[in-house]
This record gives C-alpha cells, sequence and structure tokens, in this order.
C-alpha cells in the first residue's frame, strides 16, 4: 500500500486504475432476489440466508437445483475484465465431490456440468407495468419498487463477449451479478460440502469461502404438481434461424416446466421420446431432474378447439381417436380440448355445444376433458371439465365444489394480490410464491400463457417482430378502440420466461448462444417447484405441523383468501422461504431417517443349519 501511495502521489498510476483493478465489495445473495444493476446500498449486502458477510451458505437435498448470486460492485474506476469460477466443492470429511466443467457450445447439453454460471443481465424500466389482471397501479397489491435496472435474463458464461460471456466489463459504481447453479446427483453422500467462489477483476483475484450442506433425502425425479408454458416453436425458428425444440424442451425439463402446444396423432407420435423420457437421457445430452421422466401434458388443441369437434359425427370420431392413441401409448397423459380462449357470453353457445359434442360419446372419445380459460361461469358447468382460472378469479370454495363433482379447478398466469405476478417488475419470489399457493390450494396444475411471446400476437396491436433483449415491454394493446381501457395495458416482460440465444432479427443483440436463454423468472419458477417436493414430501411423512407452519409464514393468505384492493399477504424476500425451507429440510432429512428400515441384530445359527 505505501508503494501504491508512493506512486499515487507521483502521478506515476491513476487512482481510476488502482479502483479498476479492486472492486469496491463482492458479497453474496439467494436466487430469491433481484438487485439492481445501480443498487449499491441493497439491504442484503451485510447478510442473508446464503451470505453471513463473510460466506457463501447454501442448503439442498439430492437431485435439486441450487443456486446463488455473487454480486461484484465496481469501485469509481470499473472494470474491464471481470470473471466468477467455482472450480469445486468438496465433501467435508471425503468421499466426495462436485466439480465444475466447462459447457460446450449448446449449453444445454447438461452432461458432467454439475455447476453452472451465468452473468445477469439488466434492462431499464422506464414504465411501469400498468394492467389491471397484474395489479392495479398504485393499489395496496403494486410492488414498491417497480422502475430501474432490473435484472432479467441469466446469460449462459461461454456467450459472445460483450454481450454476457466472460469476462464482463462492469461500469463505474454498478453492479454486476454472477448467477451459480449447482445440481445435486443422485448419488451424493450427504454432508457439508466445501469449495471457493474465485472472484478476479483485471488480474486480481478474491476469493469467498462456500458452504453447502447437503441433506440426507432426494427429491423425487417426477414433479409433485405440473407447470405447463405454451410454446411455439415458429418463434425460435424465426429469431433463431432454425429448429430448436430439442434443446428448448431440454432446457425446460431441467426447469421442472413443460413445454406444450397442440397434438394430433401424428404430431404426438413423432414427439414420442419427449412424453417416454426418452428425450431427457444422458443419450440425448440430458443429465439433471426428471431424467428418463417424460413429459405428462398432451393437449389437443390449444387457444381455441379447431374445427375438428364443431359436429357431433366428427367430435365423436376425432376423441376416440385421440384418447384411443393415448390410452395405448400414453396412458398417464394429462389432456384437453381448450375451447375458446377467455370466452366472453357470445361463446357460450358454442362453448356448450362443444361439451355436449364430446360427452355425448358412448365411446372412449367421452373422457376427453374441455378446459377454459375462465373462474367458475353457471352458464358453462355442464359443458367444462377443467377450469382455468386466473388467481383473482380463483374462489377457494368454488373450487372445492367443482371438484367434488368430478371437475378439476387449476390457475394460470399471475395477479397481485391473489398470486405472483410474473413480470419484470415485481419480485423475484412472485414466481415462487404462486407455486406455494397452488400447494396450498391443491392446484395440480399451473399454466403460462406463453414462455417465447417474441414476436407480439397480432390479437393485440398487430405482429410485430420485438427487439425482446432491448425493450422489456411484451405485451402492449394500448388503443384498441373495442377494447375498454380497463383491458388495456402494457406489461413488463409478460410470456417471455426465454429469451432467443441467437438473434438474427436483431442482430445487435445476438448471444451466440444455441438455444434458449434463461430468466430469474423462470429459475423462481423451478425454485417454487422444488418447494413444491419439499412440501409433498413433508406432508407424506405426516409432517403436518410443519407443513402447515411453513405455509402461515410463506401464504398465509392467497386466491380469493384476500380481499379485492387488499395488499400482498404472501412473503416477497428470498429469506422468508430460505427459513422454511432449512426447517422442512430438516424435519424430512429426520423423518426419512427414523422412518427407514434398520437391520434386525443377528441371533446366530439356529441348531442343524
Amino acid at each position: 500500500m505505501r508503494v501504491l501511495g508512493a506512486l499515487l502521489a507521483l502521478g506515476l498510476l491513476s487512482q481510476n486504475f488502482v479502483l479498476a483493478r479492486q472492486p469496491a465489495r463482492v458479497w453474496a445473495v439467494g436466487d430469491g432476489e433481484k438487485v439492481e444493476r445501480d443498487d449499491l446500498r441493497n439491504r442484503n449486502r451485510a447478510s442473508n440466508s446464503a451470505w453471513d458477510g463473510r460466506r457463501i451458505k447454501v442448503f439442498g437435498a439430492r437431485n435439486e437445483v441450487i443456486a446463488f448470486q455473487v454480486v461484484v460492485e465496481a469501485g469509481a474506476g470499473g472494470i474491464g475484465a471481470l470473471s466468477v469460477a467455482l472450480p469445486e466443492l468438496r465433501r467435508r470429511g471425503g468421499g466426495a465431490s462436485i466439480r465444475y466443467a466447462r459447457p460446450a457450445a449448446d449449453p444445454t447439453v447438461y452432461i458432467g456440468r454439475p455447476i453452472q454460471l451465468f452473468s445477469v443481465n439488466y434492462m431499464n424500466v422506464t414504465e411501469t407495468t400498468r394492467a389491471n389482471w397484474v395489479w392495479r397501479p398504485g393499489s395496496p397489491a403494486a410492488p414498491a419498487d417497480t422502475k430501474g435496472w432490473k435484472p432479467v435474463q441469466l446469460v449462459p458464461e461461454n456467450a459472445k463477449a460483450g454481450r454476457g460471456g466472460f469476462p464482463l466489463t462492469v461500469a463505474p459504481n454498478q453492479n454486476q451479478a454472477v448467477w451459480v447453479e449447482i445440481y445435486t446427483a443422485r448419488d451424493l453422500p450427504a454432508g457439508v460440502y466445501e469449495g471457493r467462489v474465485e472472484v478476479t477483476a483485471d488480474g486480481r483475484r478474491r476469493t469467498l469461502p462456500v458452504e453447502m450442506e447437503l441433506f440426507d433425502f432426494t427429491l423425487p425425479d417426477e414433479n409433485s404438481m405440473h407447470a405447463m408454458v405454451y410454446y411455439e416453436p415458429t418463434q425460435p425458428q424465426q429469431y433463431q434461424g432454425r429448429d430448436l425444440d430439442r434443446e428448448y424442451h431440454r432446457f425446460a425439463h431441467r426447469h421442472r416446466v413443460e413445454l406444450v402446444h397442440a397434438y394430433n396423432v401424428a404430431s404426438a407420435r413423432a414427439a414420442r421420446g419427449r412424453f417416454t423420457g426418452e428425450d431427457f437421457t444422458r443419450a440425448r445430452g440430458y443429465e439433471g431432474p426428471g431424467e428418463r421422466v417424460g413429459n405428462r401434458v398432451i393437449p389437443r388443441s390449444f387457444y381455441g378447439p379447431g374445427k375438428d369437434f364443431d359436429e357431433r359425427e366428427s367430435a365423436w370420431r376425432h376423441s376416440d381417436e385421440w384418447m384411443t392413441f393415448l390410452r395405448e401409448n400414453f396412458p398417464a397423459a394429462l389432456t384437453f380440448l381448450y375451447v375458446p380462449d377467455e370466452p366472453g357470453p357470445s361463446e357460450y353457445d358454442y362453448i356448450r355445444r362443444l361439451g355436449d359434442n364430446v360427452h355425448s360419446n358412448p365411446g372412449p372419445g367421452k373422457a376427453l376433458p374441455l378446459l377454459v380459460t375462465k373462474r367458475y361461469t353457471k352458464e358453462l358447468e355442464d359443458a367444462i371439465d377443467i377450469w382455468d382460472s386466473g388467481p383473482l378469479g380463483f374462489e377457494v370454495e368454488r373450487a372445492r365444489t367443482e371438484r367434488a363433482r368430478g371437475r378439476k379447478y387449476w390457475i394460470y398466469n399471475g395477479g397481485r394480490p391473489a398470486a405472483g405476478a410474473i413480470v419484470i417488475d415485481a419480485p423475484a419470489t412472485d414466481s415462487r410464491a404462486t407455486i406455494w399457493a397452488c400447494f396450498k390450494h391443491d392446484v395440480e396444475v399451473y399454466f403460462y400463457w406463453h414462455g417465447v411471446h417474441w414476436k407480439h400476437n397480432g390479437q393485440k396491436q398487430g405482429v410485430r417482430e420485438q427487439n425482446v433483449w432491448a425493450n422489456p415491454i411484451t405485451f402492449d394493446n394500448r388503443g384498441q378502440p373495442r377494447k375498454p381501457v380497463d383491458s388495456q395495458g402494457w406489461i413488463n416482460g409478460d410470456g417471455v420466461l426465454m429469451y432467443p440465444g441467437e438473434d438474427r432479427l436483431h442482430p445487435s443483440e445476438d448471444r451466440g448462444v444455441p438455444g434458449p436463454v434463461s430468466t430469474v423468472q423462470l429459475a423462481n419458477f423451478r425454485r417454487g417447484l422444488q418447494d413444491h417436493q419439499y412440501l409433498t414430501l413433508a406432508r407424506r411423512l405426516g409432517l403436518k405441523a410443519e407443513v402447515e407452519a411453513g405455509l402461515r409464514a410463506v401464504v398465509p393468505r392467497v386466491f380469493s383468501e384476500v380481499p379485492r384492493g387488499g395488499a400482498v399477504a404472501f412473503a416477497e424476500t428470498g429469506d422468508a422461504f430460505e427459513s422454511v425451507r432449512y426447517r422442512l429440510a430438516r424435519a424430512i432429512a429426520r423423518a426419512e431417517r427414523d422412518d427407514s428400515p434398520r437391520p434386525r441384530p443377528s441371533r446366530g445359527k439356529r441348531r442343524g443349519h
């Protein structure tokens, strides 16, 4: 330091040069927080559930993806070249380790890559989401902080230089977060795994110790609830220039969600490996949760029924063909006929006719369920088998009544204060809270309306090829003369859980990633789906008190339990969720240990044997 001071005094070394080679601060936070690019006074800097001020501490079970963020604050001189590494985690006492391996050109090839690194990309939100079905602007349900440089995309470390690939450049007095994911294999022994995160800024290295507590239980490969996300293969084809279905489905499977669209017998047969689990094997580049487990949701139609069911004879023939095919090939499939989307009264007669055409079938096609994206509506009750309501329209008692009658009651999208808002300017944990709400009220399927809504739907403001990397607003239906004012609005990040890794339409935004790029929203969906497995395991093990305490702490009031115009009651910080998850993990591990069969004491050989 004396030498540096002397050099500075002599003018031989600039202050900016010194600061550029030394980050002002390096700290860590869990996956349930959004740290904005210019937020240098974040409340989590001193400590949080993943950071005690000097050490990163995380935990989980086997067959789980555990994530945290390393936040690097640049000084007044900025950082010219920043990279982060986690070479290895070794079990304390020996016997096992988790080792990093560099990604291939395609980051969705997961074989032998239990540790993955992503740079966080920020988007400047200048217009707060304004849509009554997401939250009412100015109401107690609206998030506290909706503008600024929000963390959105998780860009693989091997992306193009200057577009999220390592090394990164950090402007003066700004944050740069690096997202770290660890997959815990099914055969890892329980214990504490230790390692060091290496942060290298302009050639100077700083290390942070890491401890991961691995509990002695395993998350199942089968999901305890299903999350389906609508997917249009034509959008990656247009933006990225080729068929990337394999990569997108593999990527989604790693996040425990299913990408869905309409199928018929021919297209379902062509996608057979997606439903048998063959597509999610090491032979096909997959390693992680859900290995060899196929997707379950196979819709017969999506965003409308098509014309095959308009007439009774045709409806019987097509429904018989479809249900027979599923019974013989994918007997565990969840299927449905999607009637007109969010229908109004003018479409009720048509929907009732569709219901009669299918339900009157004396053959196997009678079992094809009709799904509507709408809260319970009396005029449709005899036609509908699956009500799929937005959270704001989900009536808890009505759902119980409909289930008692043999109907299903699901939810789609989001809406504060009844559940989370799946948008850029809401807290990270909104996605996670929505899945907890599903557990609390026995919702078996969650539906998100689009995962790759890059080419704006013609039903909104005409088709436009959006520059989704540059403009956070991805839904905008302002100015439609036939729409009432309260059904018009704009939303940041709506319908975009994945971003194009390549961009032929906007070449300056091309990341050079031959597949999808994830988001903080999608990562928190996965976290919520893994939490759902914790809650499900705990319930199966008879840990009723622990489950109920966790629900009271995280989602005390959701759906119709929250009064109209009220404030959000669910937790909005990662720490709140992690505190409950840790208590559940300890209780599950203890219960599984106590419940495990013990070897009987040896009594020696009997005489004569």
